[in-house]
């Protein structure tokens, strides 16, 4: 099973992890929209890279649930 296919496994078959991809998923759309605001703002600047440590965090909680899950199918 490659890693896209986990990835799909875990979001059909685990709750939180489709809760974090969601949340990961939005945050990122959120980011992508404030970048593309110009005049780039000091505050605005503070807000994306606020977003950008959440999204992080998001994809580290998943990240972790991928190895536990490779792991496990490894033996």
């Amino acid at each position: 099973m490659n890693r896209d296919e986990i990835v799909e496994k875990l979001y059909r078959e685990d709750p939180q992890f489709r809760e974090w991809k969601d949340r990961h998923d939005e945050l990122d759309k959120q980011v992508a929209k404030l970048e593309r605001h110009h005049p780039m703002t000091h505050d605005l600047q503070l807000e994306i890279e606020k977003l950008k440590k959440q999204k992080l965090r998001y994809k580290d909680l998943m990240e972790e649930k991928i190895r536990e899950f490779m792991k496990s199918c490894k033996g």
